[in-house]
């Protein structure tokens, strides 16, 4: 399903060169696993809010709940963190998944009595956390064997990969159930992992008749393993606007409501790791496409906190902050970005000379606010021009203090020495997003120039 790059950017001008005003409406989310006991729940949440994040997704598995065929309790400390998190004012989506023993031979659940059980424990789970869940995903990645026990991940030495037949009939049961026990919930379908994506799992449960057994779609967007352009934040939003193509299809022409549920570039050193700063980069650009889609309701990166400490195993290496929260870079560009992606109303994507150069349009509080930065992590000089320029701008590369610019500029370190420019202003953007916030109304690109690292 993944188009090359060219054509991607082919997409994404189509798309994006028309003004669209999208809503502020957007969840800024991470994944957490306070679910197994991993992070102090208080001290993360003060952190999470601190750098703006809206909510988190987490588990309460159908296991831990189900110890006793037939009969359901919480565990104490699924009820602690996600009321505690709630009441902190972050909002919480909660996936119901994994298999339980009593059920299937603690395979997925297929069989009619293994899929009643299962309607059995989301039902309870939806009516004893009432108002203090937002969401719940139903099961994730029911494409691989994730969650299962040894004995059932490899079937005839492959891998267990679960059917989207065997997902749709979970879906179709599980769906009228949650809601019947709690009609304020949205139920999100789906959640399988990129390669399923790309593979056609995901159209084939869209074919079967998911969206009439959900309330919105969920994917996992991961290509840090990819090569070159390949693995950018820009090649990833050509691939969303194909899926958000593909499921309008199905629907009549209308879009779907649309999350993104993992996504993220761990900074683990080796093969397929991200530098701590372009990782940080990266979801600075990530949620700023994300803010550009109408359908697209929400993405929460993979994941908050760091698993472990080991520097070279990616599993533990996701988090922007470290297992006893120092921050990495990702959180200050966290920071920076959140009240823009979950408040600022999207205009639209400047035209500008350079195809590899992306400047979105924002207003915020009455404000005209514009990210830059190069989509191949290349430097360059942006020179901008405006008929009307106000006195000054407040110029923030994402992750570091904003400082006040006034306009003005001389190419004294140029081929030219012409008199002072004072409708000009030029900034050099690479990797990073900056944040530019003012009068922009008269602003419009005079010239980009390709500039090597200095």
């Amino acid at each position: 399903m993944i188009a090359g790059y060219a054509t991607c950017l082919l997409l994404c001008f189509a798309v994006t060169e028309a003004s669209q005003e999208v809503d502020s409406m957007f969840d800024l989310g991470m994944c957490t696993h306070f679910s197994q006991q991993k992070g102090v729940v208080d001290l993360n949440l003060q952190s999470m809010k601190d750098a703006g994040i809206s909510a988190i997704r987490d588990e309460a598995a159908w296991s831990a709940l189900e110890r006793t065929k037939g009969v359901f309790s919480m565990p104490e400390r699924f009820d602690s963190y996600v009321k505690h998190i709630d009441q902190g004012d972050v909002d919480v989506m909660l996936i119901l998944d994994y298999a339980n023993p009593f059920y299937d031979d603690g395979d997925r659940p297929r069989s009619p009595e293994a899929i009643e059980g299962f309607c059995r424990y989301s039902e309870y789970v939806a009516k004893y956390f009432g108002e203090h869940v937002r969401w719940y995903e139903v099961w994730n990645e029911w494409d691989i064997p994730i969650g299962l026990p040894e004995r059932h991940r490899r079937k005839d030495g492959e891998p267990n990969r679960g059917s989207p037949d065997d997902y749709f009939n979970l879906l179709k049961e599980v769906y009228p159930r949650v809601k019947a026990a709690n009609p304020g919930v949205t139920v999100i379908g789906g959640c399988p992992t990129p390669g399923a994506v790309r593979q056609g799992w995901l159209e084939k449960i869209i074919q079967l008749g998911a969206l009439d057994y959900c309330d919105a779609i969920s994917i996992h967007t991961y290509n840090y393993g990819m090569q070159g352009l390949q693995r950018t934040p820009e090649a990833w939003y050509g691939w969303m606007l194909e899926v958000q193509a593909m499921l309008r299809k199905y629907n009549n022409g209308v879009d779907p409501d649309f999350y993104v549920t993992e996504m993220g570039w761990p900074t683990h050193a080796g093969e397929r790791g991200t530098s701590p700063e372009l990782s940080a980069s990266y979801l600075g650009r990530l949620y700023l496409l994300a803010r550009t889609m109408p359908s697209f309701q929400g993405l929460w990166w993979y994941d908050f906190q760091d698993d472990g400490w080991n520097a070279e195993y990616n599993e533990d290496n996701f988090g922007i902050v470290r297992p006893d929260l120092t921050p990495k870079p990702a959180y200050y560009v966290t920071r920076d970005i959140s009240t823009l992606v979950r408040h600022g109303q999207y205009i639209d994507r400047l035209s500008t000379p350079d195809e590899h150069l992306w400047i979105l349009r924002f207003r915020r509080d009455e404000e005209d606010v514009w990210a830059i930065w190069s989509g191949d992590d290349q430097e360059r000089q942006v020179i901008l021009r405006a008929t009307d320029p106000g006195e000054s701008l407040l110029v923030q590369q994402s992750g570091h203090a904003p400082m006040k610019r006034r306009w003005g500029y001389l190419d004294w370190a140029g081929n030219r020495r012409n008199e002072l420019e004072k409708n000009q202003l030029s900034i050099v953007v690479g990797h990073r997003p900056y944040i530019l916030r003012g009068d922009l109304g008269s602003a419009s690109i005079m010239d980009v120039l390709l500039r090597s690292r200095g």
